[in-house]
């Protein structure tokens, strides 16, 4: 992940830009229908499916205002932070290169949800371990190191406090574990 970070960092700008590919026979694609955000493991799930079809607005929805995200790079002293404006401008830059044949990302089939004591009430966690990401950018594709650890914290997001059918979440913190 700090590799593909790193190498196309200077892709990045700034605004929103989704919106529909055309495929070769020239029609629109459908925009993709996600899952509602209404649990960590569905917030994962539109992750997987925003970031595949490079879908900045839905990145914005997924990711907290105060969402900050760490990784650290073996040649490089310290850790990689990350905001929620960089995971938009990251989904932003795949989205326009126009040598970016295919981005993938997925998360193991078994997501196990638990509550850190060291948390925030209400937050959750999940840590996730084999999953995949790929980004074909030709000539050179970009692959995750397999055996990879990621924890995903989430925060629950109650527009209306009086209904709690309202509530939706969001992932507020997302660290790359050694």
């Amino acid at each position: 992940m700090r590799l593909v970070l790193a190498s196309l960092a200077s892709l990045l700008v700034a605004g929103c830009i989704f919106s529909p590919h055309t495929d070769k026979g020239g029609g629109i694609e459908p925009p993709p229908v996600y899952p509602k955000l209404i649990n960590p493991t569905s917030v994962l799930d539109a992750l997987e499916l925003a970031y595949k079809s490079r879908d900045s607005t839905e990145i914005k929805l997924i990711y907290d205002v105060n969402y900050a995200g760490s990784s650290f790079d073996p040649a490089k002293p310290g850790q990689l932070l990350f905001t929620r404006l960089d995971e938009v401008r990251h989904v932003q830059a795949l989205y326009r290169a126009t040598t970016i044949s295919s981005v993938s990302l997925l998360f193991p089939p078994v997501k196990v949800r638990y509550t850190d004591s060291a948390d925030p009430p209400g937050w959750a966690t999940i840590q996730l371990q084999g999953m995949t990401l790929e980004i074909s950018d030709s000539p050179t594709s970009y692959n995750l190191p397999s055996g990879e650890t990621f924890e995903f914290k989430f925060i629950p997001f109650a527009p209306d406090s009086t209904s709690p059918t309202e509530t939706t979440w969001k992932i507020v913190r997302w660290t790359e574990l050694p």
